[in-house]
């Protein structure tokens, strides 16, 4: 299988929240990020996960998600039959894969990666961001297709706390 053999696909307005927190953030000089959930068995995005507060560490060059905070996450996906596919994050200037978003993202098969660049002014066509999906290393792969026919997304927001309505 290629590493876009299976490509989300991304409601119309999914990105729109996370772009609004990438902008916030990013004007802090803060990098953030959100996750990507669908069905079990397809690739349709039925959620976006935004971070919020409590066990997520955000600075310049630095957002990391604590164990409890993508513990409530993975057992909310779990209590409802979604699956986890992709995490979105931000960078302050330019769309990569650092050195620690290689070693310390979550390196599952088939899980995707995005960087978007410039966060304090993001572009909002996913196709202009960095993506990679994870097949024993981190490779390149194409953005996924945005689908206005698709029902839109629930966004909630997850933390230590839980999690919660966006």
């Amino acid at each position: 299988m290629s590493a876009d053999a299976r490509s989300l696909v991304l409601p119309t307005g999914a990105v729109d929240p996370v772009l609004r927190e990438i902008r916030r953030h990013g004007l802090a000089d803060q990098e953030t990020g959100a996750l990507l959930l669908t069905g079990p068995s397809e690739m349709d995005v039925l959620v976006v996960a935004v971070a919020d507060t409590a066990g997520i560490v955000r600075g310049p060059g630095l957002f990391r998600v604590s164990a409890v905070a993508y513990d409530r996450l993975f057992t909310f996906a779990e209590e409802r039959s979604y699956r986890t596919r992709a995490m979105i994050h931000s960078h302050p200037e330019e769309a990569f894969l650092s050195r620690t978003d290689r070693l310390y993202s979550l390196r599952v098969p088939g899980f995707v990666s995005a960087v978007v660049p410039t966060y304090a002014a993001p572009p909002a066509d996913p196709a202009a961001w960095g993506w990679w999906r994870f097949d024993r290393d981190w490779v390149p792969s194409s953005a996924p297709v945005v689908d206005d026919a698709l029902p839109p997304v629930l966004t909630v927001l997850f933390d230590e706390e839980g999690v919660r309505a966006y």
